[in-house]
């Protein structure tokens, strides 16, 4: 955070983190219902053969408008992306230039470890927080969880692993890291702004449960992003933890076989490991560049 940007007043600041989110997400309800729109009229158009099928595959229909919703809304902030990025790259640049630059050959491969761990990470750290909030009882409880669970594991399964796996977290990252938390960083002290994106994140999805657990994965996105300064690692771990999620719950016999206090001890575990590798990856990188 520098000084210029300090001196900005709260409600400009708040305005600057908030706009990219408040475009995309009018955006996407305004393309999400002229497509649902233009479904219910394709189905008075084609006849009752066509609509009969659709109908049978709503749920998959549905997340194929959302999907697509979300593209089209993301689309147009890639100007504003770029903008970010250039920023941090110059902020990352003028490092450089007073510690030196790191050697490549070291950097690919610490972006290789990195992105190995990340991945680890979402798998481990994603089916353990879903299992702890199985155990705590807020699933069951939740009927707003519930019904999107429902609607979500309703999609065919291909579609499904497209929609949660590459375009929801393509989306997402746009926005939330890319755009929300590279502005909020300008502006607050880096684990403020870690914290509050992935609170941000959390309530975005509406209802408790997942509101709790996108809290917890938005703040550890963030993190990575941080230490990392490449949007692409975010970016596969929220694609590997929405994988694995969707695909267990589309294998309940597996899913079952998982869901205990000791699993969820060790997926947990092998979370904070991996946590623990990148911190002491990142920390030598430091001390290399000083």
């Amino acid at each position: 955070m520098n000084v210029n940007q300090g001196k900005k007043s709260s409600f400009y600041k708040m305005w600057d983190v908030l706009q990219p989110f408040v475009i995309y997400y009018f955006l996407h309800m305004v393309v999400f219902y002229v497509l649902a729109f233009l479904f219910q009229v394709s189905l008075e158009t084609f006849g009752e053969g066509y609509a009969a099928f659709m109908m049978a595959h709503a749920e998959t229909v549905t997340g194929i408008v959302s999907g697509a919703s979300m593209l089209i809304a993301a689309a147009p902030l890639f100007p504003m992306l770029k903008q970010e990025l250039n920023d941090r790259r110059i902020q990352e640049h003028s490092v450089y230039a007073s510690v030196g630059k790191p050697d490549i050959g070291s950097v690919r491969n610490q972006q290789a470890v990195r992105s190995i761990l990340a991945v680890i990470l979402a798998v481990t750290s994603s089916v353990g927080l879903n299992i702890l909030l199985s155990l705590t009882g807020f699933v069951d409880a939740s009927d707003t969880f519930q019904d999107v669970s429902k609607r979500q594991f309703g999609v065919a399964f291909g579609i499904g692993i497209i929609l949660y796996g590459v375009v929801s977290p393509l989306a997402e990252e746009i926005v939330f890291r890319g755009l929300l938390y590279n502005r909020m960083r300008k502006y607050y002290p880096t684990w403020p702004a870690i914290v509050v994106s992935g609170l941000f994140f959390g309530m975005y999805h509406g209802n408790l449960v997942q509101g709790i657990y996108g809290t917890c994965m938005g703040i550890l996105m963030a993190y990575l992003y941080e230490r990392t300064g490449r949007l692409l690692i975010p970016f596969l771990f929220h694609a590997a933890a929405n994988a694995a999620v969707y695909t267990l719950g589309s294998l309940p016999a597996v899913q079952e076989s998982l869901w205990g206090r000791g699993n969820c001890a060790i997926l947990l575990t092998i979370s904070a490991i991996c946590i623990i590798c990148l911190e002491k990856i990142f920390r030598h990188e430091k001390n290399n560049h000083q």
